[in-house]
């Protein structure tokens, strides 16, 4: 293999108009500048010379490129108004926009949704807006869903229930209710609806003939005296059932109102009952919660042949410038005929109880008067004055009663006292407290008369149940006593 290699020329000569002398590359002869091959190899020494002029222009300095000229400089131009407009309208819209999704996300929330919902269920309106329903048989419609609104609307407590009920789990207790996703607003944001499932009540009654409504409209006649209908799917709510009838010679009617939840059967039997009503005194009677009279002297009232109904129930409830007492409501049953229903007041205190714990009392405050001392002061059982007061010796009547055994004590015109207490009579109180009126006969024996004087005062005091309280010696306790009331006032001659 031959490498080519550059031609080695030899220094010039003196002599004038000489040439260079160089080597052939291949075999190093001597050639001359004009030769054209070797005259020794024949090797070809322009081929050689070409490859060495281009090597040597190769490695000669370019010149450089001329720079571009320099382009003119475009005038900035203002923004005209059309596109001012254009883009500020922009803005406004993409600001717009966010805010629109924002709100958005917020009121069309689970929870805000939901409280829409609870606040039109109360106040009837928007109801179909709020409520769906899956099932085929109960289509919604403002009129169908007014017993819903009647029943929430008197009963907020159960209302609350049935939202805390929504939230947490998604579905009421009973079933009644769901709520649930049902489709999207805008393409943007969940729809939440409650999802009402219907129930079907079946109505029976007594006697052919008989018609049965639904809050006032006829839904069913009676064709035998067994007589029993299931009733179209309905919306769970406060319904108003009634069945007319003729029974021998008496036209009868039962009706009432029903909180219609489950697919259950609801009695409309005509036929009448008497009862005996045993409660306190002064009580207001109510049916169904309807005042129908006053309990007697005796606590006795009597209700006699009254047309009977599936949920019956009687209560009492006694008024006083203490407040308003009630007792539970009592469900009357067809069997209850001629029976006696009890009313009574939780924890009321019963005269005889009352009359001791007053004489125990003022056992006491007749001792403190007597000797003085605070260690006295104590009934036949040695329990302590103050153990009959709420909140003990921090009660305003307790330290009034102190202060009056003790002024006796000191009283020099006094010889002796005397105190006879009488309980007159019992009444319900608010909260569970009894009314105890009872009167408190003062007879002063006094120095150097020879007659006692003798007044007698009239109290109402307000007495509460303490059998749980592990910090006194009493199962009742006196919470407040009214001002006296003077009865009498006289002088009983010894002679």
């Amino acid at each position: 293999m031959f490498m080519h290699q550059t031609p080695y020329f030899s220094p010039a000569t003196d002599q004038a108009g000489g040439h260079p002398t160089r080597f052939c590359p291949h075999c190093g002869h001597p050639v001359s500048a004009t030769d054209a091959f070797c005259q020794n190899c024949g090797y070809n020494l322009k081929t050689e010379q070409a490859a060495a002029d281009q090597v040597a222009q190769d490695q000669a300095p370019k010149p450089k490129a001329p720079a571009p000229a320099p382009q003119p400089r475009r005038p900035h131009r203002p923004w005209t108004k059309r596109r001012k407009l254009l883009w500020g309208l922009g803005g406004v819209v993409a600001v717009a926009l966010i805010a629109g999704i924002a709100w958005g996300q917020h009121y069309y929330s689970k929870e805000a949704t939901l409280n829409r919902a609870i606040a039109d269920i109360r106040s009837g309106r928007h109801l179909t807006r709020e409520l769906t329903s899956s099932s085929t048989d109960l289509k919604l419609t403002t009129t169908n869903l007014i017993p819903l609104n009647r029943y929430y609307r008197a009963h907020s407590r159960a209302l609350n229930q049935l939202q805390a009920q929504l939230l947490s789990s998604g579905s009421s207790q009973d079933g009644n209710f769901t709520y649930r996703e049902t489709g999207r607003h805008w393409l943007l944001f969940p729809k939440y609806q409650i999802s009402v499932s219907p129930v079907y009540p079946t109505v029976t009654t007594n006697h052919r003939g008989t018609v049965i409504s639904l809050d006032h409209q006829t839904v069913a006649t009676a064709t035998s005296n067994d007589y029993r209908k299931k009733l179209t799917a309905l919306v769970p709510g406060e319904y108003h059932l009634q069945a007319s009838g003729k029974v021998g010679s008496h036209q009868l009617t039962n009706s009432s109102d029903y909180h219609i939840t489950r697919n259950q059967a609801y009695d409309l039997d005509l036929t009448t009952v008497s009862v005996t009503v045993n409660t306190a005194s002064g009580s207001a009677i109510l049916l169904n919660g309807k005042k129908i009279g006053t309990a007697d002297g005796n606590g006795t009232y009597v209700l006699k042949d009254e047309p009977w109904s599936d949920n019956m129930t009687l209560s009492a409830q006694y008024v006083s410038s203490a407040g308003t007492a009630k007792t539970r409501s009592v469900t009357v049953a067809k069997h209850d005929n001629g029976t006696t229903v009890n009313l009574d007041y939780p924890d009321l205190i019963d005269s005889g109880t009352a009359d001791d714990f007053f004489s125990d009392l003022f056992t006491a405050v007749q001792n403190l008067a007597d000797n003085g001392d605070m260690g006295d002061a104590t009934d036949d059982d040695g329990d302590p004055m103050s153990d009959f007061f709420e909140n003990g010796e921090s009660n305003a009547d307790f330290a009034e009663l102190k202060q009056m055994a003790k002024g006796y004590y000191h009283d020099d015109h006094l010889d002796a006292i005397g105190m006879d207490t009488d309980v007159k009579s019992v009444a319900p109180g608010p909260n569970g407290t009894s009314l105890v009126t009872y009167t408190v006969k003062y007879d002063f024996g006094l120095t150097d008369e020879d007659y006692d004087h003798i007044q007698t005062f009239q109290y109402t005091a307000t007495v509460k149940d303490s059998s749980s309280n592990d910090d006194t010696s009493q199962i009742n306790q006196v919470v407040k006593i009214s001002p006296a009331q003077k009865l009498n006032d006289y002088h009983d001659d010894d002679d």
